[in-house]
């Protein structure tokens, strides 16, 4: 246990890493745990102290998480997370019956709306991975050609698309998804750091139905993303219960026939 404890770094600074990684910024980790940014900042340089790398990559506006960090984040944040589960359980709230139905969340992740996210920048993915990981399960795809070869085969229920990616660009992608029928209710949402009025424009006359410029608010992307999701599927129950009650009316208009030939042929005997 002692050893154990010289290379256990501080609990504090694994928690302000998460929240920064997980959320993508130290002013929403900050927020989230109710303390300053300068306080996430000093938490996670006495991390990367301990460990002697550095988890971010700092400039003078921002700070963004490097290959190590991320390597980092997919250790700490399913132990965390296991930790959190397991004090619940210890304290009794977990299997009460005291939890509301709506915080119940699918058994796997097959059973989760799918979001493919497709961005030519590893680290992207990753971010939006552990921003959107509770509510999606996230397919993600490093080119356009990638992307449209798994939606060949298999559909999502929306897709996140970056713009500026080598052999083909975000325009293209989108295009080809909206110009092929099995594709072209899919919601298409594009995220990119472009801002210029001019590439929104082309973007949704593409066909998208969202555009997302970086930097990324959370709270927003995961709104404008349940909203779209919610909207495909409450048009898809509508087309099912219109098909159905289109095949009774047809089945009711052929037993209504056979009724009147049944009584044609009785009046004519």
């Amino acid at each position: 246990m002692k050893q154990l404890k010289r290379h256990l770094p501080p609990l504090t600074s694994l928690l302000a890493f998460e929240a920064a990684a997980r959320l993508g910024s130290f002013t929403a980790a900050a927020e989230e745990l109710n303390v300053s940014r300068e306080a996430v900042s000093r938490q996670i340089r006495t991390l990367e102290s301990h460990l002697g790398i550095s988890l971010f990559e700092r400039d003078a506006n921002r700070a963004l998480m490097g290959a190590a960090g991320a390597r980092f984040f997919a250790t700490v944040s399913p132990n965390l997370t296991a930790i959190a589960v397991a004090a619940k359980e210890l304290a009794g709230e977990v299997g009460n019956g005291t939890e509301p139905e709506d915080a119940v969340l699918p058994e796997n992740d097959e059973e989760l709306p799918s979001v493919l996210v497709v961005d030519d920048t590893p680290q992207n993915i990753h971010h939006l991975h552990g921003l959107l990981r509770d509510a999606y399960r996230i397919i993600p795809q490093t080119s356009g050609k990638a992307a449209l070869s798994f939606l060949a085969g298999e559909l999502a229920d929306l897709v996140l698309l970056d713009i500026r990616m080598p052999d083909m660009d975000g325009y293209e992608v989108c295009r080809q998804i909206k110009s092929t029928a099995s594709l072209a209710d899919t919601p298409v949402i594009f995220l990119t750091s472009l801002d210029d009025p001019m590439d929104e424009t082309k973007g949704l006359e593409m066909g998208a139905c969202d555009f997302i410029t970086r930097p990324i608010v959370p709270a927003v992307l995961r709104a404008r993303i349940r909203s779209h999701v919610d909207l495909r599927q409450a048009k898809t129950a509508l087309e099912k219960l219109l098909a159905r009650r289109a095949d009774r009316l047809e089945k009711a208009e052929q037993l209504l026939a056979r009724m009147c030939a049944d009584i044609g042929q009785f009046q004519s005997s």
